[in-house]
């Protein structure tokens, strides 16, 4: 198991890359286009697009999946303001300034800073439940035994959650850094029904990674509720085969939310993966680090777009987008309702959501 962790981590790491060249990609197009907000969110959440010819529409999605905090806190000279968070059951967003005089003049516009001593943490009692609901959804179905999965949810209860964070300047304007932080791995369906995630957002003693002298000290502590969702909704059944960089696959479902496309399929890994007591050969894992790098190719490769009840066609070709070994995500130009999409572009085949299965998980 700690051996297929480590593949997985490195497909990961090949997705982060892709996300982020898809993300300056999708970027560029933005500037391109230029369509101006309708709205706070739409402000605060620039990143997340704004459709072209519907502006008001986008900051509708937002503002349905979005809470506003508005807290500032003042250290010396300095001020941070966390302003709203939106979250679509998967990714949690946060926007927030630091306006200080001490703020290098080299740090600008995306410039990586870092803090090890800054975090973002789920309340510890929904960390706990959240984690285990997790642990016990992914281990579902392997080879361990009970014993072993419990095992493998204590160690990690045990580590608790993880400190330091790595952020990039959305802009600067004078004295001014403004942030919008993507926070992944933050699944609905891991939470109760009518529970409302409490989070706290610590920042303290930030820097340039490049090794530059701290400008924002602290601490500063803000502690906010997630107030508002628009769940994910999934289907199920596609059996959609496509071919793609001269890998086969089979696609069984879509998961859309208010930011992203999500299509499951059959995992060509599977029959490569080591079985119990198997031991596994540096010619064995040379072949699996090739299958998962053309399989997250290919898979990115086939996904598309979507069409919307309203006859449009949003192409995701050119976004960023993240993957693991049988799910592949495109992230949307700008906020998308999902019960607006009617259709998904597999691989230059349309495949109409009405005949698949609608499920919640």
């Amino acid at each position: 198991m700690k051996t297929w962790k480590r593949l997985v981590s490195g497909l990961l790491a090949l997705a982060l890359a892709a996300s982020l060249a898809g993300s300056a990609l999708a970027a560029e197009e933005a500037e391109k286009e230029a369509p101006k907000p309708a709205g706070q969110f739409s402000q605060w959440f620039s990143r997340l697009g704004v459709a072209p010819k519907a502006p008001k529409a986008s900051e509708e999605v937002l503002s349905r999946m979005g809470t506003v905090i508005q807290q500032s806190k003042t250290a010396g000279d300095t001020t941070v303001t966390l302003h709203a968070a939106v979250w679509d059951g998967t990714d949690m967003w946060l926007s927030f300034s630091i306006e200080s005089p001490n703020i290098p003049e080299e740090v600008q516009q995306y410039t990586p800073l870092i803090s090890e001593k800054s975090y973002r943490k789920l309340r510890d009692d929904q960390w706990r439940e959240y984690t285990r609901n997790m642990l016990e959804e992914s281990y579902a179905g392997s080879e361990l035994s009970p014993e072993q999965v419990e095992a493998e949810i204590q160690a990690a209860l045990n580590k608790g959650q993880s400190s330091g964070m790595l952020l990039t300047p959305e802009e600067r304007k004078g004295n001014t850094l403004t942030f919008q932080v993507n926070d992944g791995l933050f699944c609905s369906r891991w939470f109760t029904e009518t529970e409302q995630p409490e989070l706290t957002l610590h920042l303290e003693n930030l820097r340039p990674y490049d090794g530059g002298e701290v400008f924002l000290k602290g601490p500063f502590d803000f502690t906010f509720t997630l107030e508002k969702l628009i769940p994910p909704v999934r289907y199920e059944g596609a059996g959609v085969k496509t071919t793609a960089m001269g890998v086969p696959l089979r696609f069984t479902g879509f998961q859309l939310s208010a930011l992203e496309l999500t299509a499951f399929f059959d995992d060509p890994m599977e029959p490569l993966l080591p079985r119990s007591g198997e031991t596994l050969t540096p010619e064995k894992k040379r072949e699996l680090d090739r299958v998962m790098r053309d399989t997250y190719l290919a898979s990115s490769e086939s996904v598309r777009g979507v069409w919307t009840k309203d006859g449009k066609y949003v192409d995701l070709t050119n976004s960023g987008g993240s993957g693991s070994g049988s799910a592949v995500s495109r992230e949307y130009p700008y906020p998308i309702d999902p019960a607006a999409v009617t259709a998904v572009n597999i691989g230059g085949t349309r495949v109409e959501l009405i005949g698949l299965k609608l499920t919640t998980d």
